[in-house]
């Protein structure tokens, strides 16, 4: 360890792709006992049951839910558009709800508003709307 010079006065970890000073991380610990819940992060199914449902929120962007396929028994990994109203989050994996939402260029952060208009099969028609 001669001839060595260690740096031990900054240390830096990484958190999601963010770097985050360590001192500052340590010392902001110290009053999270005095901080309140202001979003729920774990996302709730969002099912739109009747026509005429309707959803507002902020689009979060896009994920992935695990379903079981009725057929073969067999997970499959399936595209869904995740959402937030009031606090709360929301997933919906419906296809064509997010093939709209891809199509529609829609970003993260923008306030919609989903419809499920009508139902032609086993497939559920939406409308989108971006609102302001």
């Amino acid at each position: 360890m001669e001839n060595q010079n260690i740096e031990t006065t900054t240390t830096e970890v990484v958190l999601s792709s963010a770097q985050v000073d360590l001192a500052s991380l340590i010392e902001a610990s110290k009053s999270l006992n005095k901080l309140k819940p202001v979003v729920t992060l774990t996302s709730e199914y969002l099912e739109f049951a009747k026509v005429g449902d309707k959803f507002r929120g902020f689009f979060l962007g896009l994920g992935s839910v695990n379903v079981t396929d009725k057929n073969t028994g067999e997970m499959k990994e399936l595209s869904a558009v995740r959402l937030m109203n009031d606090g709360k989050c929301y997933i919906n994996a419906g296809v064509v709800l997010v093939d709209e939402i891809k199509k529609g260029g829609i970003t993260a952060g923008t306030p919609i508003e989903i419809t499920f208009s009508k139902k032609e099969g086993n497939t559920k028609i939406y409308e989108i709307a971006l609102i302001g």
